[in-house]
Protein backbone atom coordinates (compact mmCIF):
# COMPACT_ATOMS: atom_id res chain seq x y z
CA UNK A 1 0.00 0.00 0.00
CA UNK A 2 1.41 3.45 -1.06
CA UNK A 3 2.11 6.20 1.60
CA UNK A 4 -0.38 8.33 0.28
CA UNK A 5 0.08 12.28 0.05
CA UNK A 6 3.00 13.75 1.86
CA UNK A 7 2.32 17.66 1.74
CA UNK A 8 -1.43 18.86 1.10
CA UNK A 9 -3.10 22.18 0.78
CA UNK A 10 -6.73 23.54 1.61
CA UNK A 11 -9.18 25.96 -0.15
CA UNK A 12 -12.47 26.74 0.93
CA UNK A 13 -13.23 28.97 -2.35
CA UNK A 14 -15.48 26.63 -4.80
CA UNK A 15 -18.51 27.50 -4.24
CA UNK A 16 -20.13 25.31 -7.16
CA UNK A 17 -19.86 21.78 -5.40
CA UNK A 18 -22.92 19.47 -4.43
CA UNK A 19 -23.47 15.88 -2.72
CA UNK A 20 -26.39 15.73 -4.71
CA UNK A 21 -25.17 15.82 -8.38
CA UNK A 22 -27.96 13.68 -9.63
CA UNK A 23 -30.72 16.00 -8.03
CA UNK A 24 -30.81 17.50 -11.75
CA UNK A 25 -33.10 14.77 -12.79
CA UNK A 26 -35.25 15.39 -10.48
CA UNK A 27 -35.28 18.70 -11.18
CA UNK A 28 -35.35 18.88 -15.02
CA UNK A 29 -38.59 15.99 -14.13
CA UNK A 30 -40.10 19.03 -12.28
CA UNK A 31 -39.50 21.51 -15.23
CA UNK A 32 -41.17 19.12 -17.54
CA UNK A 33 -44.34 19.09 -14.67
CA UNK A 34 -44.46 22.59 -14.41
CA UNK A 35 -44.38 22.19 -11.50
CA UNK A 36 -43.12 25.68 -9.88
CA UNK A 37 -45.36 26.94 -12.46
CA UNK A 38 -48.41 25.25 -11.35
CA UNK A 39 -47.05 25.73 -6.98
CA UNK A 40 -47.34 29.69 -8.12
CA UNK A 41 -51.12 29.41 -10.00
CA UNK A 42 -52.84 27.16 -7.70
CA UNK A 43 -51.38 28.26 -3.86
CA UNK A 44 -52.36 31.28 -2.04
CA UNK A 45 -50.00 31.00 0.57
CA UNK A 46 -49.39 34.90 2.50
CA UNK A 47 -46.00 36.41 1.16
CA UNK A 48 -45.01 38.87 3.64
CA UNK A 49 -41.64 39.87 1.68
CA UNK A 50 -38.01 38.78 1.87
CA UNK A 51 -35.95 36.88 -1.00
CA UNK A 52 -38.20 34.08 -0.82
CA UNK A 53 -41.52 33.22 -3.02
CA UNK A 54 -43.71 30.89 -1.69
CA UNK A 55 -43.41 28.27 -4.89
CA UNK A 56 -39.69 28.65 -4.28
CA UNK A 57 -39.88 27.46 -0.27
CA UNK A 58 -42.64 24.55 -1.14
CA UNK A 59 -40.21 23.35 -4.25
CA UNK A 60 -37.35 23.93 -1.65
CA UNK A 61 -38.93 21.47 0.80
CA UNK A 62 -39.37 18.88 -1.83
CA UNK A 63 -35.81 19.03 -2.80
CA UNK A 64 -35.01 18.53 0.61
CA UNK A 65 -37.48 15.90 1.34
CA UNK A 66 -36.07 14.30 -1.80
CA UNK A 67 -32.67 14.50 -1.08
CA UNK A 68 -33.28 12.42 1.94
CA UNK A 69 -32.70 15.31 4.56
CA UNK A 70 -34.86 14.34 7.53
CA UNK A 71 -35.30 17.10 9.34
CA UNK A 72 -35.92 20.56 8.41
CA UNK A 73 -33.10 22.21 11.14
CA UNK A 74 -30.53 19.96 9.31
CA UNK A 75 -30.86 21.73 6.04
CA UNK A 76 -28.02 24.25 7.19
CA UNK A 77 -25.49 21.84 5.35
CA UNK A 78 -27.39 23.06 2.16
CA UNK A 79 -25.92 26.40 2.79
CA UNK A 80 -22.82 25.88 1.11
CA UNK A 81 -23.90 23.90 -1.53
CA UNK A 82 -23.89 26.14 -4.85
CA UNK A 83 -24.49 23.93 -7.05
CA UNK A 84 -27.57 22.55 -5.16
CA UNK A 85 -28.72 26.29 -5.21
CA UNK A 86 -28.30 26.93 -8.86
CA UNK A 87 -30.46 24.08 -9.35
CA UNK A 88 -33.09 25.94 -7.44
CA UNK A 89 -32.09 29.16 -9.30
CA UNK A 90 -31.60 30.58 -5.37
CA UNK A 91 -28.96 32.83 -4.37
CA UNK A 92 -29.22 31.46 -0.90
CA UNK A 93 -30.58 28.92 1.10
CA UNK A 94 -33.44 29.82 3.35
CA UNK A 95 -32.56 28.96 7.03
CA UNK A 96 -34.38 26.00 8.85
CA UNK A 97 -36.65 28.88 10.43
CA UNK A 98 -37.58 30.38 7.37
CA UNK A 99 -39.26 26.90 6.11
CA UNK A 100 -40.83 26.68 9.48
CA UNK A 101 -42.58 29.90 9.36
CA UNK A 102 -43.25 29.11 5.83
CA UNK A 103 -45.80 25.98 7.24
CA UNK A 104 -47.12 28.13 9.69
CA UNK A 105 -48.29 30.33 7.20
CA UNK A 106 -50.04 27.39 5.28
CA UNK A 107 -53.92 27.87 5.88
CA UNK A 108 -56.52 24.85 5.74
CA UNK A 109 -56.75 26.57 2.24
CA UNK A 110 -53.81 26.17 0.86
CA UNK A 111 -53.46 22.70 2.09
CA UNK A 112 -56.74 21.57 0.56
CA UNK A 113 -55.14 23.64 -2.49
CA UNK A 114 -51.66 21.64 -2.39
CA UNK A 115 -54.08 18.38 -2.23
CA UNK A 116 -55.88 18.94 -5.64
CA UNK A 117 -52.60 20.15 -7.49
CA UNK A 118 -51.76 16.77 -6.32
CA UNK A 119 -54.43 14.47 -7.67
CA UNK A 120 -54.26 16.63 -11.11
CA UNK A 121 -50.72 15.45 -11.52
CA UNK A 122 -51.51 11.59 -10.76
CA UNK A 123 -54.45 12.06 -12.99
CA UNK A 124 -52.62 13.62 -16.18
CA UNK A 125 -49.78 10.58 -15.78
CA UNK A 126 -52.23 8.20 -14.59
CA UNK A 127 -52.52 6.85 -18.61
CA UNK A 128 -48.27 7.13 -18.62
CA UNK A 129 -46.24 4.99 -19.90
CA UNK A 130 -49.29 2.79 -20.52
CA UNK A 131 -53.25 3.04 -19.08
CA UNK A 132 -54.11 1.28 -16.41
CA UNK A 133 -56.90 -1.53 -16.90
CA UNK A 134 -57.55 -2.00 -13.37
CA UNK A 135 -56.57 -0.52 -10.04
CA UNK A 136 -56.17 -2.43 -6.46
CA UNK A 137 -56.40 0.36 -3.29
CA UNK A 138 -54.27 -0.83 -0.11
CA UNK A 139 -55.27 0.53 2.97
CA UNK A 140 -53.60 0.88 6.22
CA UNK A 141 -52.42 3.08 9.08
CA UNK A 142 -49.31 4.42 10.85
CA UNK A 143 -49.30 5.69 14.31
CA UNK A 144 -46.95 8.72 14.08
CA UNK A 145 -45.43 9.18 18.24
CA UNK A 146 -44.58 12.55 19.11
CA UNK A 147 -42.72 13.90 21.77
CA UNK A 148 -43.70 17.89 22.58
CA UNK A 149 -46.67 19.57 22.33
CA UNK A 150 -47.92 19.32 19.21
CA UNK A 151 -51.50 20.47 18.20
CA UNK A 152 -54.05 17.37 17.57
CA UNK A 153 -51.58 14.78 19.16
CA UNK A 154 -53.81 12.26 21.20
CA UNK A 155 -53.26 9.29 23.49
CA UNK A 156 -54.65 6.65 21.74
CA UNK A 157 -53.49 2.78 20.57
CA UNK A 158 -49.69 2.73 20.21
CA UNK A 159 -47.80 -0.34 20.69
CA UNK A 160 -44.51 0.83 20.55
CA UNK A 161 -44.60 3.52 23.19
CA UNK A 162 -47.95 2.90 25.47
CA UNK A 163 -48.93 5.71 26.99
CA UNK A 164 -47.30 8.87 24.58
CA UNK A 165 -49.25 11.29 22.50
CA UNK A 166 -49.33 10.35 18.52
CA UNK A 167 -50.80 10.74 15.44
CA UNK A 168 -52.49 8.64 13.66
CA UNK A 169 -52.45 8.85 9.55
CA UNK A 170 -54.56 7.03 7.15
CA UNK A 171 -53.22 5.65 3.92
CA UNK A 172 -53.71 4.32 1.05
CA UNK A 173 -51.65 3.37 -2.04
CA UNK A 174 -52.55 1.93 -5.62
CA UNK A 175 -50.87 -1.36 -5.41
CA UNK A 176 -49.48 -1.92 -8.84
CA UNK A 177 -47.29 0.87 -9.06
CA UNK A 178 -46.86 1.75 -5.75
CA UNK A 179 -47.96 4.74 -5.71
CA UNK A 180 -49.73 7.37 -2.61
CA UNK A 181 -53.63 7.66 -3.59
CA UNK A 182 -54.98 9.36 -0.89
CA UNK A 183 -53.90 10.24 3.03
CA UNK A 184 -55.67 11.58 5.92
CA UNK A 185 -53.65 13.18 8.73
CA UNK A 186 -55.72 12.53 11.72
CA UNK A 187 -55.26 12.59 15.79
CA UNK A 188 -53.67 9.41 17.83
CA UNK A 189 -56.66 8.49 19.08
CA UNK A 190 -58.57 8.09 16.12
CA UNK A 191 -58.79 3.72 15.25
CA UNK A 192 -58.13 2.79 12.07
CA UNK A 193 -61.56 2.45 10.18
CA UNK A 194 -62.54 5.83 11.98
CA UNK A 195 -63.76 8.13 8.84
CA UNK A 196 -63.00 4.79 6.67
CA UNK A 197 -66.46 5.24 4.76
CA UNK A 198 -65.72 8.92 3.86
CA UNK A 199 -62.07 8.49 3.20
CA UNK A 200 -62.94 5.31 1.15
CA UNK A 201 -65.18 7.32 -1.04
CA UNK A 202 -63.01 9.95 -1.81
CA UNK A 203 -60.51 7.72 -2.86
CA UNK A 204 -62.90 6.58 -5.22
CA UNK A 205 -63.52 9.94 -6.48
CA UNK A 206 -60.21 10.12 -7.86
CA UNK A 207 -60.37 7.12 -10.21
CA UNK A 208 -60.33 8.47 -13.65
CA UNK A 209 -64.13 8.14 -15.33
CA UNK A 210 -62.51 5.90 -17.95
CA UNK A 211 -61.75 3.19 -15.57
CA UNK A 212 -65.01 1.62 -14.14
CA UNK A 213 -65.81 0.85 -10.63
CA UNK A 214 -66.38 -2.95 -10.91
CA UNK A 215 -61.82 -3.10 -12.55
CA UNK A 216 -61.51 -1.66 -8.77
CA UNK A 217 -60.17 -3.83 -5.80
CA UNK A 218 -59.61 -3.24 -2.23
CA UNK A 219 -57.35 -4.85 0.10
CA UNK A 220 -57.25 -3.94 3.66
CA UNK A 221 -55.88 -5.60 7.39
CA UNK A 222 -58.54 -6.53 10.02
CA UNK A 223 -58.44 -2.38 11.43
CA UNK A 224 -60.89 -1.90 8.57
CA UNK A 225 -63.00 -5.02 8.78
CA UNK A 226 -66.23 -2.93 9.30
CA UNK A 227 -70.18 -3.50 8.15
CA UNK A 228 -70.46 -0.17 7.02
CA UNK A 229 -67.45 0.24 4.28
CA UNK A 230 -67.80 -3.39 3.33
CA UNK A 231 -71.55 -2.44 2.14
CA UNK A 232 -69.98 0.75 0.64
CA UNK A 233 -67.83 -1.04 -1.65
CA UNK A 234 -70.65 -3.24 -2.31
CA UNK A 235 -72.62 -0.51 -3.47
CA UNK A 236 -70.27 0.95 -5.15
CA UNK A 237 -69.29 -2.05 -7.44
CA UNK A 238 -65.93 -2.81 -6.23
CA UNK A 239 -64.45 -6.28 -5.20
CA UNK A 240 -62.59 -6.32 -1.73
CA UNK A 241 -60.65 -8.80 0.64
CA UNK A 242 -60.40 -7.92 4.29
CA UNK A 243 -59.35 -9.41 6.87
CA UNK A 244 -61.55 -10.70 9.69
CA UNK A 245 -61.47 -9.93 13.00
CA UNK A 246 -60.37 -12.35 15.33
CA UNK A 247 -63.62 -12.29 17.41
CA UNK A 248 -64.44 -15.68 18.89
CA UNK A 249 -67.21 -16.48 16.79
CA UNK A 250 -65.64 -16.54 13.78
CA UNK A 251 -62.75 -18.37 15.25
CA UNK A 252 -65.02 -20.80 15.98
CA UNK A 253 -66.37 -20.84 12.61
CA UNK A 254 -63.17 -20.98 10.96
CA UNK A 255 -61.63 -23.81 12.92
CA UNK A 256 -64.73 -25.78 12.42
CA UNK A 257 -64.91 -26.01 8.60
CA UNK A 258 -64.05 -28.92 6.66
CA UNK A 259 -60.58 -28.07 4.86
CA UNK A 260 -59.56 -28.39 1.43
CA UNK A 261 -55.81 -29.90 1.53
CA UNK A 262 -52.92 -27.82 -0.40
CA UNK A 263 -49.02 -28.89 -1.38
CA UNK A 264 -47.02 -28.10 1.97
CA UNK A 265 -49.69 -28.52 4.52
CA UNK A 266 -51.84 -25.56 3.62
CA UNK A 267 -55.35 -26.05 3.58
CA UNK A 268 -58.35 -23.82 2.47
CA UNK A 269 -62.26 -23.38 3.33
CA UNK A 270 -64.71 -20.84 3.35
CA UNK A 271 -68.28 -20.21 4.99
CA UNK A 272 -70.91 -17.77 4.65
CA UNK A 273 -71.60 -15.55 8.16
CA UNK A 274 -74.20 -12.28 9.21
CA UNK A 275 -72.33 -10.36 11.69
CA UNK A 276 -73.90 -8.51 14.11
CA UNK A 277 -75.54 -5.23 12.35
CA UNK A 278 -75.08 -6.37 8.62
CA UNK A 279 -77.79 -6.36 6.46
CA UNK A 280 -77.20 -10.04 4.99
CA UNK A 281 -74.42 -13.03 4.98
CA UNK A 282 -71.05 -12.65 3.74
CA UNK A 283 -68.52 -14.85 2.26
CA UNK A 284 -65.93 -15.63 4.64
CA UNK A 285 -62.24 -17.87 3.65
CA UNK A 286 -59.62 -19.29 5.80
CA UNK A 287 -56.62 -20.33 5.13
CA UNK A 288 -54.92 -22.40 7.17
CA UNK A 289 -51.07 -23.64 7.05
CA UNK A 290 -48.79 -25.90 10.02
CA UNK A 291 -46.97 -23.82 12.51
CA UNK A 292 -43.46 -23.21 11.61
CA UNK A 293 -40.93 -25.01 13.28
CA UNK A 294 -38.66 -22.14 13.26
CA UNK A 295 -39.76 -20.22 16.75
CA UNK A 296 -38.77 -16.59 14.66
CA UNK A 297 -41.05 -17.75 12.03
CA UNK A 298 -43.58 -18.68 14.31
CA UNK A 299 -43.96 -15.58 16.11
CA UNK A 300 -44.26 -13.45 12.77
CA UNK A 301 -47.32 -14.90 12.34
CA UNK A 302 -50.30 -12.84 14.14
CA UNK A 303 -53.04 -14.81 13.38
CA UNK A 304 -54.75 -16.99 15.71
CA UNK A 305 -53.72 -20.73 16.26
CA UNK A 306 -54.46 -23.73 18.05
CA UNK A 307 -51.94 -26.31 18.73
CA UNK A 308 -50.80 -27.16 14.88
CA UNK A 309 -52.36 -24.78 12.55
CA UNK A 310 -52.21 -21.27 12.57
CA UNK A 311 -55.34 -19.61 10.89
CA UNK A 312 -55.97 -16.30 8.62
CA UNK A 313 -59.62 -15.35 8.07
CA UNK A 314 -60.84 -13.15 4.85
CA UNK A 315 -64.04 -11.44 4.34
CA UNK A 316 -64.86 -10.99 0.51
CA UNK A 317 -67.50 -10.48 -1.96
CA UNK A 318 -65.03 -12.50 -4.92
CA UNK A 319 -66.00 -15.15 -6.72
CA UNK A 320 -62.82 -16.55 -7.08
CA UNK A 321 -61.78 -20.01 -5.40
CA UNK A 322 -60.56 -19.96 -1.61
CA UNK A 323 -56.73 -20.20 -2.42
CA UNK A 324 -56.75 -17.80 -5.02
CA UNK A 325 -58.55 -15.12 -2.58
CA UNK A 326 -55.50 -15.47 -0.34
CA UNK A 327 -53.35 -15.13 -3.70
CA UNK A 328 -54.75 -11.97 -4.48
CA UNK A 329 -54.93 -10.63 -0.82
CA UNK A 330 -50.80 -12.06 -0.12
CA UNK A 331 -49.00 -9.10 -2.37
CA UNK A 332 -50.48 -6.22 -0.25
CA UNK A 333 -47.93 -7.11 2.40
CA UNK A 334 -45.76 -4.54 -0.14
CA UNK A 335 -47.58 -1.42 2.15
CA UNK A 336 -45.80 -2.73 4.85
CA UNK A 337 -43.10 -1.84 2.65
CA UNK A 338 -43.74 1.41 1.63
CA UNK A 339 -44.61 2.30 5.46
CA UNK A 340 -41.18 1.44 6.67
CA UNK A 341 -39.77 3.47 3.12
CA UNK A 342 -42.26 6.59 4.25
CA UNK A 343 -40.34 6.13 8.26
CA UNK A 344 -36.92 5.39 7.23
CA UNK A 345 -36.01 7.28 3.58
CA UNK A 346 -38.85 9.91 4.24
CA UNK A 347 -39.30 11.48 7.43
CA UNK A 348 -42.85 10.45 7.79
CA UNK A 349 -42.21 9.90 11.90
CA UNK A 350 -40.58 13.67 11.96
CA UNK A 351 -42.69 16.37 12.73
CA UNK A 352 -41.34 19.49 12.19
CA UNK A 353 -43.47 21.69 14.05
CA UNK A 354 -45.67 22.27 17.08
CA UNK A 355 -48.98 23.50 15.02
CA UNK A 356 -51.71 20.84 13.33
CA UNK A 357 -52.49 22.81 10.15
CA UNK A 358 -48.66 23.62 9.66
CA UNK A 359 -47.85 19.63 10.11
CA UNK A 360 -50.63 18.59 7.61
CA UNK A 361 -49.09 20.77 4.99
CA UNK A 362 -45.97 18.94 6.16
CA UNK A 363 -47.16 15.41 5.46
CA UNK A 364 -48.70 16.24 2.24
CA UNK A 365 -45.66 17.82 1.14
CA UNK A 366 -43.97 14.77 1.75
CA UNK A 367 -46.84 12.65 0.08
CA UNK A 368 -46.04 14.48 -3.37
CA UNK A 369 -42.24 14.14 -2.63
CA UNK A 370 -42.78 10.30 -2.38
CA UNK A 371 -45.00 10.47 -5.41
CA UNK A 372 -42.38 12.77 -7.94
CA UNK A 373 -39.49 10.00 -6.89
CA UNK A 374 -42.04 6.98 -7.99
CA UNK A 375 -43.18 8.60 -11.54
CA UNK A 376 -39.61 9.74 -12.35
CA UNK A 377 -38.77 6.32 -11.54
CA UNK A 378 -41.50 4.69 -13.94
CA UNK A 379 -40.90 7.42 -16.47
CA UNK A 380 -37.33 7.91 -16.53
CA UNK A 381 -35.62 4.85 -15.36
CA UNK A 382 -35.12 1.47 -16.46
CA UNK A 383 -37.43 -1.66 -15.52
CA UNK A 384 -35.07 -2.60 -13.60
CA UNK A 385 -35.82 0.12 -11.31
CA UNK A 386 -39.92 -0.60 -11.48
CA UNK A 387 -39.74 -2.12 -7.93
CA UNK A 388 -37.17 0.27 -6.34
CA UNK A 389 -37.64 2.30 -3.00
CA UNK A 390 -36.83 6.03 -2.73
CA UNK A 391 -33.59 5.39 -1.21
CA UNK A 392 -32.19 2.50 -4.06
CA UNK A 393 -33.54 5.41 -6.40
CA UNK A 394 -31.44 8.55 -4.33
CA UNK A 395 -28.61 6.14 -3.75
CA UNK A 396 -28.23 5.15 -7.13
CA UNK A 397 -28.47 8.02 -9.24
CA UNK A 398 -29.83 11.50 -7.18
CA UNK A 399 -26.62 11.40 -4.35
CA UNK A 400 -23.51 11.75 -6.81
CA UNK A 401 -21.14 13.84 -5.50
CA UNK A 402 -21.07 16.82 -8.54
CA UNK A 403 -19.11 20.15 -9.94
CA UNK A 404 -20.76 22.70 -12.01
CA UNK A 405 -18.36 24.20 -14.10
CA UNK A 406 -18.60 26.46 -17.30
CA UNK A 407 -16.18 25.85 -19.70
CA UNK A 408 -16.79 28.33 -22.63
CA UNK A 409 -20.17 29.93 -21.22
CA UNK A 410 -21.96 26.01 -21.16
CA UNK A 411 -23.42 24.74 -17.98
CA UNK A 412 -21.39 21.08 -17.46
CA UNK A 413 -21.93 18.97 -14.62
CA UNK A 414 -19.03 16.91 -13.77
CA UNK A 415 -19.64 13.54 -12.38
CA UNK A 416 -16.84 10.67 -11.15
CA UNK A 417 -15.15 8.98 -13.80
CA UNK A 418 -15.90 5.66 -11.92
CA UNK A 419 -19.77 6.18 -11.46
CA UNK A 420 -21.15 2.85 -12.65
CA UNK A 421 -24.16 3.95 -13.58
CA UNK A 422 -22.96 6.57 -16.16
CA UNK A 423 -25.13 4.79 -19.12
CA UNK A 424 -28.32 4.72 -17.26
CA UNK A 425 -28.00 8.15 -16.22
CA UNK A 426 -27.69 9.24 -19.35
CA UNK A 427 -30.72 7.25 -20.36
CA UNK A 428 -33.01 8.82 -17.94
CA UNK A 429 -31.46 12.46 -19.78
CA UNK A 430 -32.57 11.13 -22.96
CA UNK A 431 -36.16 9.71 -21.66
CA UNK A 432 -36.64 13.05 -20.03
CA UNK A 433 -35.82 15.22 -23.18
CA UNK A 434 -38.33 13.25 -24.98
CA UNK A 435 -41.33 13.30 -22.49
CA UNK A 436 -44.27 14.96 -23.40
CA UNK A 437 -47.24 15.18 -21.13
CA UNK A 438 -50.85 14.67 -22.29
CA UNK A 439 -52.97 18.58 -21.31
CA UNK A 440 -54.92 18.80 -18.41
Amino acid sequence: MGKGLRTLEFSFEDTDLTHFGGLVLIQRFCQCLRLRWLLQRDLTIAHRGGDFQPADLLLTLLYVLIAGLRRVSKTEILQYNGAFLSLLSLERFPYASTLRRFLHRMEPQAVRQLVRLHDRLRNQLFGLPQAHSALIFDLDSVVLTVYGEQQGARVGYNPKKKGRRSYHPLLCFESQRQEFWHGSFRPGNAAANTGAVRFMERCLAKVPSTLARSRVRVRADSGFYDGNLLGMLENKGCGYVVVAKQYRTIRRRAQARRFQKLRHGWETAEFSYRAHGWPKARRFVVVRRPIPEDPEEAAQLTLFRDRRYTYEVLVTNLTLSAWRVWRSYAPRATVEKIIRELLYDLPLNQIPTSRWVANVAFFHTMMLAYNLVHWFKRLCLGKSYAKATVETVRRDFLAVPGRLTRPAGRHVLQLPRAYPLQQEFLEAVRRLERLRLPKT
